[in-house]
């Protein structure tokens, strides 16, 4: 005691709580806010009055796995019965690894604090084990369900439907989206400029604190000078002038005040529901457009660099890039060639591909795997699924006609991919 090695006996957990919130670093608003309901909800209710040299490891890992039953703690007890508070049947709802996950490691923090400060003799949090996290399993919307969502979008709102369709052909984090401002694209150079995030509450750095420029083409251009032109048409009809600064997506006339993006999930969350797409978080669109970039060959630190992933593409593969059937085709069918294999089981040769009377074959004897395929009137442009190279089918000396009527063995029919409308569609 004369050498003050001892705790200090008297103090509890939730002035230790209390006194760790006060000094935490927590530089962003939604990390504080979700400490303090943490603190609120769970740890002050069954800690609160407990004196924190009283605190073991063993009360943490109970803790931990009654709130993985019930995030009540009701440990089954009060299942069917009715709640004395709600006057309704109470029904278990376990919380799941990662929220308690987010409980430990509050926690640990504050307690190593009160360590540190002689209120505690050791950091029992450090000794409890905490739920495994869950593995990553990305889960995108299927190119089908994202170009129903997209469709959906244009017909309900040409503006709604713009920042979807930025969401899905830039992959940024909506929060950014939310923050981009006119001055940050440059129409002309074909650029756009990511320099801010909104988290519901102020306009701040990006997540990993850095700034990135994303390309953009032709067709996201035509889409965002048409806004530009809803947006000062607005403007002008009010008597005012869009700003230069102005926010590019936003609710109010001038465009002064960006987007909530709480809200914005919330809407994307009710489209998805009503079309009964299985994915309904507005994130799953930014992995949408990693798993596709990276299905079309594009680079792993292209992809991770474009959407502002760090650790060198690590981040962009384990929890964005989803399992790709048509690159799986294409790397059994590349090793698959180098290996030998009896005359005789080859009889049936693979279906070949033709498109308007044209077949379409690569040098390399592919007839039938194509990684992009576009079809026009005249005949088709694709990109061989074996060696990647570009292929033409157009009538002339150098291509064959193939009647669509043949029904020999390995021919398809031509009008299954004939295109039917206007504009020429990618098939894969």
């Amino acid at each position: 005691m004369d050498e003050k090695r001892h705790p200090k006996q008297q103090v509890t957990m939730g002035f230790l709580l209390d006194r760790w919130l006060s000094i935490a670093e927590l530089d962003e608003d939604t990390s504080y806010g979700r400490a303090e309901g943490i603190i609120r909800n769970y740890l002050k209710p069954t800690f609160g009055e407990l004196k924190a040299g009283k605190l073991t490891a063993e009360m943490l890992e109970l803790f931990y796995a009654r709130l993985r039953q019930c995030r009540e703690r009701c440990e089954g007890r009060r299942n069917g019965k009715v709640d004395p508070k709600t006057k309704q049947n109470h029904v278990c709802v376990p919380l799941m690894p990662n929220s308690v996950r987010k409980i430990h490691f509050v926690l640990r923090p504050a307690l190593n604090r009160g360590l540190r400060w002689g209120y505690v003799t050791t950091n029992v949090a450090s000794l409890a084990e905490p739920p495994a996290q869950p593995k990553p399993n990305p889960d995108p919307p299927t190119p089908e369900e994202a170009a129903l969502a997209l469709n959906t979008a244009w017909q309900q709102d040409l503006d709604w439907g713009t920042f979807l369709f930025m969401i899905m052909v830039t992959g940024s984090r909506h929060g950014e989206m939310c923050a981009l401002r006119w001055s940050d694209i440059n129409l002309g150079r074909l650029e756009l400029f990511v320099k801010h995030s909104n988290n519901g509450h102020r306009i701040k750095d990006t997540k990993t604190h850095q700034r990135r420029k994303q390309a953009i083409d032709v067709i996201i251009r035509s889409v965002l000078a048409a806004y530009r032109e809803r947006a000062e048409e607005r403007c002008k009809a009010l008597g005012g002038e869009l700003a230069r600064d102005a926010f590019v997506f936003s609710g109010e006339a001038d465009s002064s005040l960006p987007h909530k993006p709480p809200s914005i999930s919330q809407r994307y969350r009710r489209l998805a529901k009503k079309l009964k797409i299985h994915t309904h978080r507005l994130k799953d669109l930014r992995a949408y457009n990693v798993t596709e970039l990276l299905g079309a060959g594009a680079d792993v630190r292209t992809v991770a660099g474009r959407v502002g992933h760090g650790g060198g593409g690590a981040t962009t593969l384990k929890y964005y890039a989803a399992f790709l059937a048509t690159s799986d085709r294409q790397a059994v069918t590349a090793f698959a060639k180098q290996l030998p294999v009896p005359a005789g089981l080859l009889a049936v040769q693979p279906v070949t591909t033709v498109i308007n009377g044209l077949r379409l074959a690569c040098e390399c004897g592919n007839e039938s795997l194509w990684s992009m395929l576009v079809v026009t009137e005249n005949g088709a442009e694709a990109l061989c699924g074996q060696c990647e190279t570009a292929v033409q089918a157009r009538p002339g000396p150098a291509t064959a006609s193939v009647d669509s009527t043949n029904n020999e063995p390995g021919h398809a029919d031509a009008n299954r991919l004939r295109c039917t409308g206007c504009i020429p569609r990618f098939w894969r």
